[in-house]
């Protein structure tokens, strides 16, 4: 094992496998939106998009208890408040990265997207949308871009956040004796 670990120790290594993690979840969105935009049939389309999402949902969750796990393996005296900490910070790296790519791919890889999403709204609601709530609409579709950004990256922290809080709780493992036996240790 290594030196105890530092704030600056867990900023360091949130930040780098942050963005592993968060270019995994971009990949796996690059993918579903590939596979929603080719030929296949809309069952085909369905059945491979929820695997990727399957995957997506169960590697993201492996990847951070994987990086928390590694945590306690490299340095000394790592505590679930130590991993609870570093697990936040990947969070919140992995979702600025995640955000900032989703970003890009809405505002120059394929920019069409949000008019699709936009006509497609028209299409089911437009017998029921008047004059005001359709410039309201158009308003939003200039903002789009933004509000996708700020509300993926705050979605995507919390789940991160909550995730990490959940996975702490059982890293570093625990003996359940060790409370019992330095009791007893100390009686005698």
């Amino acid at each position: 094992m290594n030196n105890p670990v530092s704030p600056k120790i867990l900023w360091n290594k949130a930040a780098k496998n942050g963005i592993a993690l968060g270019l995994f979840t971009a990949l796996c969105r690059m993918v579903s939106q590939f596979v929603t935009s080719t030929d296949i049939p809309s069952a085909g389309t369905a059945v491979l998009n929820g695997l990727v999402w399957l995957i997506q949902f169960a590697g993201c969750i492996w990847i951070m208890k994987f990086l928390m796990e590694r945590l306690v393996t490299q340095y000394d005296g790592v505590t679930g408040r130590d991993t609870a900490r570093y697990g936040r910070l990947l969070a919140l790296t992995s979702s600025l990265i995640f955000s900032a790519v989703m970003l890009a791919d809405v505002l120059f890889i394929s920019p069409e997207t949000v008019t699709k999403q936009m006509d497609l709204l028209y299409e089911m609601y437009g017998s029921m949308i008047d004059t005001n709530t359709r410039a309201t609409l158009q308003a939003m579709e200039n903002a789009y871009p933004q509000i996708m950004f700020f509300s993926t990256f705050i979605y995507s922290w919390l789940y991160g956040v909550i995730l990490s809080a959940i996975l702490s709780r059982s890293i570093p493992r625990r003996d359940p004796f060790d409370s019992f036996m330095t009791h007893n240790r100390n009686e005698q």
